[in-house]
């Protein structure tokens, strides 16, 4: 969970939140980190030499470290530059036209794997070599399947890993493990109640079949573009979540004390937890929205003194 909403990268940059998340491709805002996000400078003239060995190490490090974006303010002539270079498709737009070091630049983030893998699809000599170049030895478990292919397929030197490591390391995978165990082990306590009459089978069925719909129904409450999907977001994620608790709560009596407060508490807790990741997607949100240079924030709060030294006046 990120604690520190603060996040540094593009201080300089108004970005547009929903684009931005759409472009690093997280689920939600409050998952963002500073480690998904590598700022370059936005340089033209691709082909000196200095700028090409430049890329090629970048992209093996953002690679290596699993970074999902590279945040770039394009001028329209470096954007040109660029896509020369690189598919147009890539580019995704993630804030406004906006002043920057005396300039009108766009901001624009580029996925690090879809890079690699627009070189590799396209493979001509000189992407070949980039390829070859930059990530000789790479290990196998930062690249997708696809693109380990590609990869091997063009002569890249590879660092070999077998496709169940790979699946194993992957970071969605490993999520998907965690709400899977954590599902599975909640109905294990429940064997030690003995005022619970019912299957522990069935309990124990209930939590793992409910437990990816809970997980999409809390994304699709919080980000889905419709009013009508998040409201069914909403639904599936309340369902799914209270389900075990009303067959739990169905097929026993005369439950001690401490059992219902140990219930009551995973509720709550649950409850609080969403609640806490609901407010880090707003203070993100916010924080990507707001941000101005320092010159642009000393004129607005400057402004905002002047209109209550005005109302005072009055």
């Amino acid at each position: 969970m990120n604690l520190d909403v603060d996040i540094s990268f593009g201080e300089d940059l108004v970005l547009s939140p929903e684009e931005f998340r759409l472009a690093a491709g997280i689920d939600r805002l409050a998952d963002l980190r500073d480690r998904h996000v590598r700022e370059l400078p936005s340089f033209g003239e691709l082909e000196k030499r200095d700028h090409r060995r430049y890329l090629m190490s970048t992209l093996r490090d953002s690679l290596r470290k699993r970074e999902r974006l590279w945040l770039i303010p394009f001028t329209a002539q470096d954007l040109e530059e660029w896509q020369q270079w690189l598919p147009a498709e890539i580019f995704k737009t993630v804030g406004p036209e906006q002043e920057y070091e005396g300039e009108k630049v766009t901001p624009m983030g580029i996925a690090p794997i879809d890079i690699a893998q627009a070189l590799a699809d396209r493979a001509n000599a000189d992407d070949v070599d980039f390829l070859r170049t930059g990530l000789r030895e790479i290990d196998g478990l930062v690249v997708p399947t696809r693109l380990y292919r590609k990869l091997i397929a063009v002569g890249v030197s590879v660092t070999p890993r077998t496709r169940l490591m790979r699946w194993l390391t992957n970071p969605r995978v490993l999520a998907y493990i965690v709400v899977f165990v954590y599902s599975a082990l909640r109905a294990l306590p429940v064997t030690f109640v003995k005022e619970f009459h019912g299957s522990i089978l069935l309990l124990w069925t209930i939590d793992l079949v409910t437990a990816i719909p809970y997980t999409w129904g809390v994304i699709a409450m919080v980000t889905a573009p419709r009013f009508k999907m998040r409201l069914v977001g909403l639904v599936v994620t309340v369902v799914t979540f209270m389900l075990p608790y009303i067959y739990f709560g169905l097929n026993g009596r005369d439950y001690p004390d401490h059992i219902l407060f140990i219930i009551g508490c995973l509720i709550a807790g649950t409850f609080v937890l969403e609640g806490y990741k609901m407010w880090l997607d707003r203070r993100v949100r916010t924080s990507l929205l707001w941000r101005r240079r320092p010159q642009a924030r000393l004129r607005k709060a400057i402004l905002r003194h002047q209109q209550r030294w005005q109302r005072r006046v009055r």
